[in-house]
């Protein structure tokens, strides 16, 4: 696989070019399993018979914007052992598929030369289930399709997942979990099946699957 990065220098010209594929924060909609947004929703977006939400004035947006430099700055204090760049609108994705997109919030380096993802999430669990999801060493089963999407788009080894959650009276959490490529590879080849098939629907015109619901 042969890697390649598209830059564009703001946010509105990153937004038109992430249209043309499957970006990291859209997979759980392509294979069904997002709390947002349906696969339906998700193909009529990317055949261009819908425009996406403007959410930049969404308070949870806003406030993950805000936090997210800062929650980088904590997290590169508490791993020296890791380089990490930035960069903000560059698009990443695998030459024989260019359909399977990321943009990162961190690209990561070990000691060994090793690349790896920084991943950061704040959020607000909803009482005790919602705690739960990010429980036990587990995170919502949403961010995880994330995580391995974006391994699958960049061939990284690696990903570190950095979350900021916040209780109702305005504690905040730090939670951090860490995904490398060799323990998820069945995940990883299951998830690549699954948005294949929802892009063949995209460029082919042809409806998605529905999951069903209880």
């Amino acid at each position: 696989m042969s890697l390649e990065r598209k830059e564009f220098l703001n946010r509105e010209d990153w937004l038109s070019g992430r249209q043309n594929g499957i970006g990291a924060s859209e997979a759980a909609a392509a294979i069904g399993m997002s709390p947002w947004q349906t696969p339906m929703e998700l193909w009529r977006l990317k055949t261009g018979q819908d425009v996406p939400r403007d959410l930049s004035d969404n308070a949870a947006v806003q406030q993950g914007v805000r936090m997210e430099p800062a929650i980088r700055e904590f997290f590169k204090a508490l791993h020296p052992e890791l380089e990490i760049e930035y960069h903000a609108f560059d698009i990443l994705f695998q030459k024989e598929r260019p359909w399977m997109t990321a943009t990162l919030d961190g690209e990561l380096v070990d000691a060994g030369g090793k690349r790896g993802i920084l991943e950061i999430k704040t959020a607000t669990p909803n009482g005790k289930a919602g705690w739960e999801k990010w429980s036990n060493g587990q995170m919502p089963q949403n961010y995880y399709i994330q995580v391995l999407h974006q391994l699958l788009a960049t061939g990284y080894d690696f990903v570190y997942l950095f979350a900021a959650l916040y209780s109702m009276t305005g504690d905040i959490t730090l939670r951090e979990y860490e995904i490398h490529r060799s323990d998820v590879e069945q995940d990883l080849e299951w998830l690549f099946e699954k948005e294949t098939e929802f892009w063949r629907h995209v460029t082919g015109g042809t409806l998605p699957p529905m999951p069903l619901t209880m």
